[in-house]
């Protein structure tokens, strides 16, 4: 008994690309889900009269909602927001996060930005003056912000990103009873007008520390390209210093610049359990209620192989291969999907990669399963196989027990062709090999028991699975 098993009764060659695949920026991030949205011109400080624009964006329900204020970063908004029209909530996770979980998210423009009028005002060092100015500006328009009948007006958390983080720990200072937290992700300022910047930071911190006592989170990265860790943490001690109830999580390093963290896709990974926990301490709801607004977790690591072995990708023919190739060129947030001998679907860039391959396998009536996500190979068979041992080495002939030279020959063979695959053998010396099958080991070995019952697994794609002590050979 020896014989081969292809399963490749339907294969047909099929490569699908979302349609933003591999753009050098996705033309959005966000959901593909629709929002209560609504734009508003509202006051700014009355004492320089100011209109500011500001987006609105709630989950569809009746709420009320308890709002969050989300504060925008200067270098972000130069960048995303030239146009009166431009929306910030579509690049930013920590506005997703909120929307998730039953929160009305409130986005004022400064002056200067997005069709705010007036220009921001130059402090020079001062640049605890600078926040308090932003702040009052701010929560002058959030008084027609929560007009609205959905919004939840006695229960707001004020937040922000870079500058945005700095005007949000000036407005804890405001004194304003309808906000009761402020998160800080990576909050400062760098102005050209100040030559002494760490120190004014340092010394804008502790301004801003002195005289309140509202709960606040600092979130920072130690490969910020603004602000060092030994910056953040000094601007921290002399926050901190004035009394407030203050705590400072330091995330690590994130990808090639942490101050860039909310305009990643997966990245509430990073902050979700530290910010749960601080919500939870303040009575503030945590459970997601909107699951629309979450992408879609990625398996984690399987170790199954290298991520830039292309050849151990099971099923692929060359023009799938080079897809691969591909794919590895590309930057995350990206996935690569298979459907068993027919296809591969690939998506990079944009809110949900995996969502948006996924649909694309469904649109064409198949089942596929993700085999990398960004530079992790997650593919796993959906029934185990035997783990690999060290008996020999995959390529050794030789080494395999009970052949003879037509069973070697048919051994090298099996390692010719593509995954998966496994190779069983016999004591008296018969083998049988699958190439194409989800469960390589189950179906050569229910093969294989057809002819002979003693079949025991030698090897499964590219590695032998025979154990090393003879004694413990399966039977």
């Amino acid at each position: 008994m020896h014989f081969w098993v292809f399963l490749l009764a339907s294969i047909f060659s099929l490569i699908v690309f979302d349609p933003e695949s591999f753009a050098a920026e996705p033309a959005s991030f966000s959901p593909d889900k629709h929002l209560d949205r609504r734009i508003i011109d509202a006051s700014g400080d009355p004492v320089r009269p100011v209109r500011l624009r500001v987006e609105i964006v709630k989950p569809f329900g009746s709420g009320p909602f308890p709002l969050v204020v989300f504060n925008h970063g200067a270098n972000w908004a130069e960048a995303s927001m030239k146009s009166p029209n431009d929306v910030g909530a579509d690049f930013n996770m920590g506005v997703y996060y909120f929307l998730s979980r039953g929160y009305a998210v409130a986005l004022p423009r400064l002056r200067g930005y997005g069709g705010s009028g007036g220009t921001l005002p130059d402090t020079g060092c001062a640049l605890a003056a600078l926040g308090r100015a932003n702040a009052k500006d701010i929560l002058a328009a959030l008084s027609e912000v929560t007009t609205d009948p959905k919004i939840d007006a006695t229960r707001i958390i004020v937040i922000g990103e870079s500058l945005g983080g700095w005007n949000a720990l000036a407005i804890a200072g405001e004194g304003d009873p309808r906000v009761k937290a402020v998160i800080n992700f990576y909050g400062g300022i760098r102005s050209t007008a100040c030559k002494a910047g760490d120190r004014a930071l340092v010394d804008g911190a502790k301004s801003l520390g002195n005289g309140h006592r509202l709960p606040s989170l600092w979130l920072y990265g130690d490969n910020d390209r603004f602000f060092s860790r030994a910056l953040w943490e000094a601007m921290y001690r002399a926050y901190a210093a004035g009394g407030s109830e203050t705590e400072l999580f330091g995330y690590g390093k994130y990808g090639t610049d942490a101050h860039t963290l909310l305009g990643q896709p997966y990245a509430i990974g990073v902050f979700e359990v530290k910010l749960e926990a601080f919500l939870k301490r303040l009575g503030f709801p945590t459970r997601i209620t909107h699951q629309e607004f979450v992408p879609i977790t990625p398996p984690p690591a399987s170790g199954y192989a290298a991520i830039d072995d292309v050849d151990a990708v099971p099923f692929l023919n060359e023009q799938q291969r080079q897809a691969y190739r591909e794919f590895l060129k590309k930057p995350a947030p990206k996935v690569f999907l298979i459907a068993e001998w027919r296809s591969v679907f690939v998506s990079a860039g944009g809110y949900d990669p995996m969502a948006i391959a996924l649909a694309n396998c469904e649109k064409e009536g198949l089942v596929c399963r993700p085999y990398a996500f960004n530079t992790d190979v997650v593919w796993t068979y959906p029934n185990a196989q035997p783990a690999a041992t060290r008996f020999a080495a995959i390529g050794d002939a030789a080494a395999v027990p009970y052949l003879d030279d037509a069973g070697r020959e048919g051994y090298r063979k099996f390692l010719k062709a593509r995954s998966p695959k496994a190779f069983v053998i016999t004591p008296t010396g018969q083998w049988a090999a699958t190439s194409g099958s989800l469960d390589p080991t189950g179906t050569t070995l229910a093969n294989c028991r057809k002819q002979n019952g003693d079949c025991r697994p030698y090897a499964v794609d590219r590695h032998v699975v025979w154990p090393e002590n003879p004694a413990r050979a399966p039977h």
